[in-house]
């Protein structure tokens, strides 16, 4: 494969390859809090029923001596990845990456802590591959989006795989060439559309995407070559997963800034800024759609401000930007994936308790006639504009006739209303009651919190192998 510094292909291999292992503390911190909080979803992840059920798949599929969350060794490490994203994204309360659009932990870190524990590496390792791996599923993100989500495309399966497989080439230590290969022949293995969202699928997208990450680092490692027009051009990933119109699209982005989305990959400059500085992860309050957040955070505040109760209200009207409530198909749910993406069922929950937990979103939940009763409250208009362009309202109308109202641009648990490490381990040890003693949960968070180390990686799977 020629070099070609125009060809966004071998503009980000070149870096993935190349970039000195110096990072920030605030780098490092945030790489290893990405690994705390996913790892504290994966572990009930691990008993959802379509998480167990692609474990036993994946034990006739590809034995191995890896570990994942949850389960004790017997996978390969594509089948380790398979297995551990599918459990990250289980309950759909891992984290969100805006440039990419995608929930970029979910697929990384199951991909690398798979290679990691096969590979027998260290967390400081870990650490630097998670960093460049976000850094790639961010430029990646940034090249295709906002019109790839918003046409259909869900990013954590395609964004994701891509990004992801150079963290992979990153931590197996893959030159430049290779590297471009893995890349490249990750574009072969991305795809996932949003109309599987509410299903067993669209948790095992994050597994698909974590195990095709891994399959294609360890193709490039072993010789597998792959074409250099992946990426850009007539039958390229941007024209191919935006659209023929994708020209015109680049221009209608060209003077805005959506998280850096200008449907346009960067050929320079790639780690200038570094988005886990600069925008950061999104860390979920909720175990739901994150296209609720910013909606519920807005009722919560009015409900702690004005004090009203469900008897109190009439009507809740949200205006927020189409691409949200689009993901928000589900006004009458059901069941439980289907109440995960359900702005009306987010907010009834929040109305009548003050805030929605896990045990909000189990079977038994979701049909109590509390909560039914409170949907009809909920109306919404979708706007036709980007989200960083447009805050979500909410309007609440009481029954004394007084409308109460905000606006929230960025939920709790963003970059700019962070959760403190206090918050963060408080949601770990909420997510782990109950499938772990809390002596094996404080051996997990130990590991966890000295992850930038000299430690290998090992030790800590061999933990997680023993959750539940």
């Amino acid at each position: 494969m020629k070099a070609d510094t125009e060809n966004p292909l071998h503009a980000f291999a070149a870096w993935t390859a190349t970039v000195p292992h110096a990072w920030s503390d605030i780098a490092r911190t945030r790489a290893r809090d990405a690994f705390i909080d996913v790892t504290a979803v994966m572990i009930p992840g691990a008993r959802e029923p379509v998480t167990a059920t692609v474990y036993k798949l994946a034990q006739r599929w590809g034995r191995g001596d890896c570990n994942t969350v949850g389960f004790s060794g017997g996978l390969s490490a594509p089948m380790a990845a398979l297995v551990g994203g599918t459990a990250a994204h289980a309950l759909d309360f891992d984290d969100n990456f805006d440039p990419a659009k995608a929930h970029a932990t979910a697929v990384l870190a199951p991909a690398l802590l798979a290679i990691a524990d096969e590979r027998d590496v260290t967390g400081e390792q870990l650490l630097d591959a998670y960093i460049v791996g976000l850094q790639m599923i961010g430029r990646v993100g940034q090249g295709v989006n906002p019109f790839h989500r918003s046409r259909g495309w869900h990013a954590t399966a395609t964004v994701g795989a891509v990004g992801s497989a150079a963290g992979c080439a990153r931590l197996l230590g893959l030159d430049t060439e290779k590297t471009a290969h893995a890349i490249s022949l990750s574009t072969s293995l991305a795809g996932g559309f949003m109309s599987q969202f509410g299903t067993m699928t669209k948790p095992l997208h994050a597994g698909l995407a974590a195990a095709g990450a891994v399959q294609a680092a360890l193709f490039a490692e072993a010789g597998i070559t792959a074409g250099d027009q992946t990426l850009h051009g007539k039958n390229g990933m941007d024209t191919l997963m935006v659209g023929q119109d994708v020209e015109d699209l680049r221009a209608i982005m060209a003077d805005k800034d959506e998280y850096g989305q200008k449907v346009q990959f960067a050929t320079k400059d790639i780690g200038t800024p570094l988005h886990i500085e600069k925008y950061g992860l999104k860390v979920k309050r909720f175990p739901n759609c994150g296209s609720v957040h910013r909606a519920l955070d807005g009722l919560l505040a009015l409900r702690a401000q004005h004090g009203f109760g469900p008897d109190d209200v009439t009507d809740i009207f949200v205006r927020a930007p189409a691409a949200h409530l689009r993901n928000l198909m589900y006004e009458r749910p059901t069941n439980t994936m289907e109440a995960k993406f359900s702005l009306e069922y987010g907010l009834a929950v929040g109305l009548l308790s003050g805030n929605a937990t896990l045990q909000d979103y189990e079977s038994a939940a979701i049909v109590r006639p509390e909560v039914t009763a409170l949907l009809p409250l909920v109306r919404k208009e979708y706007v036709e504009a980007l989200e960083s362009d447009f805050p979500t309202e909410v309007h609440v109308t009481l029954k004394s006739g007084k409308t109460v109202y905000t606006t929230v641009d960025m939920p709790v648990g963003s970059s700019a209303a962070p959760l403190s490490e206090a918050q963060l381990l408080e949601k770990f040890d909420g997510c782990v009651t109950g499938h772990v003693t809390r002596e094996h949960a404080d051996e997990i968070k130990t590991s966890l919190m000295s992850l930038g180390s000299e430690h290998k990686v090992r030790t800590l799977m061999t933990l997680l192998s023993k959750a539940n």
